[in-house]
């Protein structure tokens, strides 16, 4: 390759493969997005989303099939299979069939949402769709990972086995770990990634603690019930292969709004990074902060006094738009003017707005309306979930939880019934009738499609209330939910 310019029957290959071009860029963070910068801190963002595929997944990807191929794993095959819903699979699928491979399949779970299916299917991947067990354990026969890899012991198949495949923390090994040594001249002193495989960990973290034992590295896991892409709770972390635990020094927990604010943040000042960048930008800023309140940032502070810290951003927001207005408040976004000219009424907000619904409804924090709903503790309700018993609310008071019943059904509030907007809207009448008398509770997310819901109730006349910061906050506070029983989780752990 010379002069940027890709020739030959395998131009396309030689363009996809992360060793062939230059390095991915490491973009210093300006000072309204980092708050130490007074203090000798310089953030760097390493823009993996930059690579030709738009994502980090594909180095792995690449490496797994080119090192597959060189082992002769890959003769007479005519089909991948892999338990992947997003980035991983569509990278196989693309580099798959510049292969002469040219069928790749997808074991997806069931709650994945109709825009990641329709991408899977843009890049020609064929989703299966999988129920998946609540507490996913690769050995359960039920599981995608397990069906992904029997399906790849068949005539002509492969499953690269992107979550036991020592090639993948390899890729990053020799990618990852070693660009960002060079392009910071060996001054790192903190480099933080997500774990979701933990191969970008295992191999980039491993990489940078060998060329300096010095090196903080920082994990970042997501707290349970608050869904960010591609990344793990710590308890899921054990069903993991890889060793990412020996290198990692610090493990810190961020939830989604965090993870999408600071994606936001990221966006508006040219770095189109997705939520999962967003998570490891947040889970950076929690250690360095950690780090300043206790006075102690000389212990990452290079022989020059600064204090050089990466992380990883991951791919683009493209394929979360939607989900970035369920989780940020309507203030995060400029109003649509207008909007009673559109012809979908649901193009401007993802929802009837406010402004058309009149008188908004009231709003309660997830801690007030815990009281109002419940009269007993967090612990003695927590105690009578784990052990069976029933659940009751408190008189004349009912809760409605407006997510999608995949999401409702994965977690709830204790006593909550399921119904989206679209239902509230059309049964509204009747739903006026039913709760007259009661104080309702709203539930959504955020706490933002749960306004417009509690907006409709209370054009009716009924006492209804928005939750503020919705599920996400109601599970980050660890109160009560109710969960499928295959999936208890005591709630005093991680």
């Amino acid at each position: 390759m010379a002069d940027n310019v890709f020739s030959g029957d395998g131009a396309i290959l030689d363009y996809l493969d992360p060793g062939s071009g230059p390095p991915t860029p490491l973009i210093e963070l300006p000072a309204d997005l980092n708050p130490f910068k007074t203090d000798g801190v310089r953030i760097y963002a390493k823009l993996m989303h930059a690579l030709p595929l738009l994502n980090v997944k594909s180095i792995p990807v690449f490496n797994m099939l080119n090192e597959a191929g060189r082992r002769g794993a890959l003769a007479d095959v005519h089909s991948l299979v892999e338990n992947s819903s997003g980035n991983t699979v569509f990278s196989l699928g693309v580099v798959g069939n510049l292969l002469g491979i040219k069928n790749t399949k997808a074991f997806v779970s069931h709650e994945i949402t109709d825009g990641k299916l329709k991408l899977l299917r843009l890049f020609g991947v064929s989703p299966v769709v999988n129920e998946e067990p609540i507490c996913p354990d690769p050995s359960d026969k039920t599981s995608g990972v397990y069906k992904a890899k029997m399906m790849g012991e068949g005539e002509g198949w492969f499953n690269p086995g992107q979550y036991t495949n020592a090639d993948n923390p390899a890729a990053h090994e020799e990618q990852t770990g070693r660009q960002i040594w060079e392009q910071t001249k060996g001054k790192i002193g903190v480099f933080c990634a997500g774990l979701g495989t933990a191969g970008t960990m295992a191999g980039s973290g491993g990489y940078l603690k060998r060329k300096n034992a010095r090196i903080i590295n920082v994990g970042v896991v997501r707290p349970p019930n608050n869904p960010v892409p591609g990344v793990r709770t710590a308890n899921l972390l054990r069903q993991v292969a890889f060793d990412w635990q020996s290198v990692t020094d610090s493990l810190q927990s961020v939830g989604t709004i965090d993870s999408y604010e600071y994606s936001l943040r990221l966006i508006r000042r040219g770095i189109l990074a997705g939520p999962s960048s967003g998570f490891n930008l947040k889970g950076l800023l929690k250690y360095l902060g950690e780090l300043s309140g206790a006075g102690e940032l000389d212990r990452v502070r290079g022989e020059d006094g600064e204090v050089v810290a990466v992380f990883i951003t991951c791919d683009t927001p493209f394929p979360y738009i939607d989900e970035y207005f369920e989780y940020l408040e309507p203030a995060d976004f400029p109003k649509v003017e207008n909007e009673e000219l559109l012809i979908d009424a649901g193009a401007g907000a993802g929802s009837r707005s406010l402004s058309l619904l009149g008188t908004p409804a009231g709003e309660k924090t997830v801690l007030e309306a815990y009281s109002d709903i419940f009269d007993e503790s967090p612990d003695s309700l927590w105690e009578k979930i784990n052990n069976g018993g029933t659940v009751s609310l408190n008189e004349n008071v009912a809760v409605i939880d407006v997510r999608k019943a995949n999401d409702f059904d994965h977690f709830h509030v204790p006593g909550a019934l399921n119904m989206e907007t679209g239902f509230i809207e059309d049964n509204l009448g009747y739903l006026a009738q039913k709760y007259k008398r009661h104080k309702v509770f709203v539930f959504c997310y955020r706490g933002n499609l749960s306004q417009t819901a509690a907006a409709l109730l209370k054009s009716k006349d009924v006492d209804s209330y928005s939750v503020s910061g919705g599920t996400v906050a109601w599970s980050e506070k660890n109160l009560p939910r109710q969960r499928p029983g295959v999936c208890k989780v005591r709630h005093s752990g991680p």
